[in-house]
């Protein structure tokens, strides 16, 4: 997997891969960053070593060892505070523009996603991953098609960063649901000649290709998602 690179109003997302097909991101705006979740420590110490960068805060979706393994590490050799997922929700400024901390259970019972609406750029750890959600672990079916459609009310320019790199079983999932969906395929087209752009989709993009967001119950999405765990 590559560093993917976004430029947004002033402000750059760096798309860091760590372990096997995870991703950790920093927001940075001139020499300050953010980072969201930290599976792995060492490509995020360099990542900021390379850019010239200064880590303010870290931020965290959820509690699995993927999303957090680094964090300790990180927090000693910065000092630089993290804020839990358990936290309660709600906006606050970060980098001079507003991040906002939504409650997004279902793959977990204690998940949060992080919205930045004047940046257009939503990070969704394992609740919305590139054309597919994260599997029902210790949350519930109704709680994760509810989260995935407070997402879905976000303005669809917006740009989505999950937590790995799913996309290629993640769309073979997608056609054996929709064998003729066009979009999915052009999207599969497109990783193999730009990942990036295929992985980091729009909202609009995300609706077009993601079977678990074109459900009308809870019990279709309950069973859509039963057929994913077995694929």
């Amino acid at each position: 997997m590559e560093t993917g690179r976004f430029q947004v109003n002033g402000f750059e997302v760096l798309a860091v891969p760590v372990l096997y097909d995870n991703f950790v991101y920093l927001v940075c705006r001139e020499d300050e960053a953010v980072l969201i979740d930290a599976g792995e420590a060492q490509p995020v110490f360099q990542a900021l070593e390379e850019n010239g960068l200064r880590l303010q805060k870290l931020l965290i979706t959820h509690t699995h060892h993927d999303h957090i393994g680094g964090c300790r590490a990180i927090q000693d050799r910065l000092g630089v505070q993290s804020t839990s997922p358990g936290i309660e929700s709600g906006t606050f400024p970060m980098l001079g523009t507003v991040c906002e901390s939504i409650s997004t259970p279902g793959h977990t019972g204690i998940h949060k996603v992080y919205h930045f609406p004047e940046l257009g750029i939503l990070f969704a750890g394992d609740t919305l991953i590139n054309g597919a959600c994260g599997r029902i672990l210790d949350g519930t079916a109704e709680q994760l098609l509810s989260s995935l459609r407070k997402i879905c009310e976000m303005p669809d320019e917006t740009r989505i960063f999950g937590g790995h790199d799913y996309l290629v079983k993640n769309m073979e999932f997608a056609l054996s649901v929709e064998p003729d969906n066009k979009d999915v395929k052009a999207r599969l087209d497109l990783y193999r000649t730009d990942p990036a752009s295929a992985i980091f989709a729009t909202l609009a993009e995300e609706k077009k290709t993601n079977p678990f967001l074109r459900v009308d119950t809870c019990g279709e999405f309950a069973d859509l998602r039963e057929r994913k765990d077995c694929f």
